[in-house]
């Protein structure tokens, strides 16, 4: 059953880190400026991370992301990508866990961990600004309508998909699950 699961969970991850680049490139629009860019891939994390499970969310945003900004000529970003997508996704993860048996409170997962992205991205503008803060000042505004929007759409996501169960096998809470 172990390796079932894994193999689930490898397939799960490739192919969600392919449609996270993909909301990533083709649905890209530049910052002013030059500092960043806009895309969807928040809503694919935390679909991913609610529905697929911490492992496979997590892994899906970092990978994706990363390989989208490598396409989009931001190489220099990937590392502040990582920690970016990788804290918006473990804060999601710990949000929407602990309050699982409570409907309502999920969606302040939703809302809370995109502006974690948000915090993450800070430090990269503040570098590509040498320090002067009004380069990161305005990202960071495109930033919070980026993670509203991700939050939005991956909320939608989530309630379509809430009731369609995984394959058999599949046990998606490693990390939060009871040991026998």
């Amino acid at each position: 059953m172990k390796i079932r699961n894994l193999i689930y969970q490898i397939s799960f991850t490739s192919i969600l880190s392919t449609l996270v680049f993909i909301a990533t490139v083709f649905i890209s629009i530049p910052y002013a400026g030059g500092a960043g860019y806009f895309n969807l891939s928040d809503a694919l994390i935390l679909f991913s991370c609610a529905y697929f499970g911490p492992t496979v969310g997590l892994l899906s945003g970092i990978i994706g992301c990363s390989l989208g900004d490598l396409f989009l000529g931001y190489a220099s970003c990937i590392p502040f990508t990582i920690f970016a997508k990788g804290i918006e996704a473990v804060a999601f993860i710990f949000l929407f866990y602990f309050v699982k048996n409570r409907k309502f409170l999920k969606l302040f997962a939703f809302i809370i961990a995109p502006l974690f992205m948000v915090l993450g991205y800070i430090p990269y503008y503040l570098i590509y600004d040498d320090g002067q803060g009004a380069l990161a000042l305005i990202a960071s505004l495109y930033d919070i309508v980026q993670a509203i929007s991700g939050a939005s759409v991956g909320f939608i996501l989530y309630l379509a998909f809430e009731r369609i169960k995984l394959p058999y096998g599949y046990e998606k809470n490693l990390i939060f699950s009871k040991k026998k």
